[in-house]
C-alpha cells in the first residue's frame, strides 16, 4: 500500500488541463474509473483530456460522456498525468510516449499489489475491489461532491471487477460505499445488464470458433485466439465476453488463461485463478501484472510462440497451490 494523498492532492490542485490515461484492453474498471475521475474534474472546473489506445469500445459507450475519450494524444498538452488501472508505466501502451514527451507529473491510482510505483505521487491500495474504490476514495479526499453520471461510472468499476460483488476482495466496506453510488444516482439494475448480462453477437460466434480447441491439463484450461478467428466470427478487435472467466468454470481447472493474438505481433494473456491459487506471481514473471486471482501479460510473438512457456508456468502454479474453495 502507498497512499500519497497530500501530494497528490496538492498536484491536481495546481493543474487545470490534467490528461487521464489508463490500459490497453481496457475493462469496465478502466473506462469507469477514466470516467468517473474525468467527469468529476469537469464538473469541478478543469478541462481533463481522457484517452485509451484504440479509443472508446462500443461494449462502454453507454457510460457517461463516452464520446470524450480520445484513441491518442495527438497534438495533446497538459499540466499533469493521471493513470489510472495500471500496473506499471507499460499497461497505457502508446500513449505514455507523449505524456512523458510533455514532462509533466504523473499520479498513479491503481489498486493491483504488483503495482511498480512508477508516479511522482502514488495512490495504491490492494484491498481496493477496483480502481473506482480508489477514485472514490480520492475524490472524498478532496472534497468533491458526486454526481450520478460520476457515480455511475465508479459504480461500473466495483460491478464489472467484483462479479457483480461476488469476488472474495468483496468487504463490507464495498457494499457501503456501492450503496453510496447509487444514493447519488447510479442505475446498479442497468449496469448490470448493460455488463455482466450482454455479450455482443460477434463475441457469441467468436466463442463457436475457438470452443472447439480449448485444452485442459493438469488443473490448466486454456484456448488460444487468433486474429483470423476474430476476423471470421465477425468480434470486435478487443474483447471476448470474459471467456476465460467461463472456462474457470470447469470442475476440473484451477486456472484458466486466454491468448489474444495481436496487430503488432504479440500475444495478450489473461489469466484467472480459483482461490487457493496465484496467477499474478505468474504474470510478474512473464513482465505482467494484475491480482493473485486474475492478472495478464504481454509476450512478444504469437500465442503458438509463447504457449509453452505461459501453460509451464501456470501448471507450476497449479502444483504451488491448494484450492480453498471445494
Amino acid at each position: 500500500m502507498r497512499l500519497d494523498w497530500e501530494l497528490a492532492n496538492r498536484l491536481l490542485r495546481g493543474a487545470q488541463q490534467p490528461i487521464l490515461v489508463t490500459h490497453t484492453q481496457p475493462d469496465g474498471d478502466a473506462f469507469g474509473s477514466l470516467l468517473g475521475l474525468g467527469n468529476a474534474l469537469s464538473a469541478v472546473g478543469k478541462t481533463p483530456i481522457l484517452a485509451v489506445e484504440g479509443g472508446m469500445t462500443d461494449r462502454f459507450r453507454f457510460l457517461p460522456n463516452a464520446d470524450s475519450v480520445r484513441a491518442n494524444l495527438e497534438g495533446v498538452t497538459g499540466d499533469l498525468a493521471i493513470v489510472l488501472d495500471c500496473s506499471d508505466e507499460r499497461r497505457p501502451g502508446a500513449l505514455m510516449t507523449p505524456i512523458k514527451a510533455l514532462g509533466v507529473p504523473i499520479i498513479n491510482l491503481d489498486h493491483h499489489r504488483t503495482n511498480t510505483l512508477f508516479g511522482a505521487a502514488n495512490l495504491i491500495d490492494p484491498t481496493w475491489v477496483s480502481t473506482t474504490e480508489g477514485a472514490l476514495d480520492w475524490l472524498d479526499q478532496l472534497g468533491i461532491a458526486l454526481t450520478p453520471d460520476v457515480a455511475q461510472c465508479l459504480l461500473c468499476g466495483l460491478v464489472t471487477d467484483t462479479l457483480c460483488f461476488r469476488t472474495d476482495s468483496v468487504k463490507a466496506d464495498t457494499l457501503g460505499k456501492a450503496q453510496r453510488l447509487v444514493d447519488a444516482g447510479a442505475n446498479l439494475n442497468y449496469l448490470v445488464q448493460k455488463t455482466l448480462s450482454t455479450v455482443q453477437t460477434g463475441v457469441i460466434r467468436l466463442w463457436s470458433q475457438v470452443m472447439p480447441t480449448v485444452k485442459l491439463e493438469d488443473g490448466v484450461i486454456w484456448v488460444k485466439i487468433s486474429a483470423a478467428a476474430r476476423q471470421a466470427a465477425g468480434a470486435p478487435e478487443r474483447g471476448d465476453g470474459d471467456l476465460v472467466g467461463f472456462l474457470l468454470q470447469a470442475e476440473d481447472a484451477y486456472i484458466a488463461a486466454i491468448f489474444r493474438e495481436q496487430p503488432d505481433g504479440t500475444t495478450d494473456i489473461s489469466f484467472r485463478a480459483v482461490p487457493g491459487f496465484d496467477v499474478a506471481r505468474v504474470a510478474t514473471q512473464l513482465g505482467g501484472g494484475g491480482h493473485t486471482l486474475a492478472a495478464g501479460a504481454t509476450l512478444q510473438g504469437t500465442p503458438d510462440q509463447v504457449e509453452a512457456e505461459v501453460i509451464a508456468a501456470l501448471k507450476q502454479a497449479v502444483r504451488q497451490g491448494t484450492p480453498t474453495v471445494v
